[in-house]
């Protein structure tokens, strides 16, 4: 199933869009970011990044309330390894 995101900023600085992946296997889909961002978990969790580029994985093991960066320009799809992962991606558009 697709993960559920709903953006709640959006202006001409920055977009802030929660996502929240309600089960296990629920899936951003392909996307490729167009700002660098910050994540914010809100649950902890893992996620598996697949790059749409080359097709190699990664795991992500997020901790509630522990932020981290990302760079424009990143292509991949995100799955959540298990059910109530929730984070808020803020995009840096300046």
């Amino acid at each position: 199933m697709p993960a559920h995101g709903e953006t709640t900023i959006d202006d001409e600085r920055v977009r802030v869009t929660t996502w929240s992946f309600e089960h296990a296997g629920d899936s951003t889909g392909a996307h490729v970011h167009e700002f660098d961002y910050v994540l914010v978990p809100v649950s902890g969790g893992t996620l598996t990044a697949v790059s749409t580029d080359d097709g190699s994985t990664r795991t992500i093991t997020q901790q509630a309330g522990v932020p981290y960066t990302g760079t424009a320009g990143l292509a991949h799809t995100v799955t959540a390894d298990g059910d109530g992962i929730v984070f808020v991606e803020v995009e840096l558009k300046r």
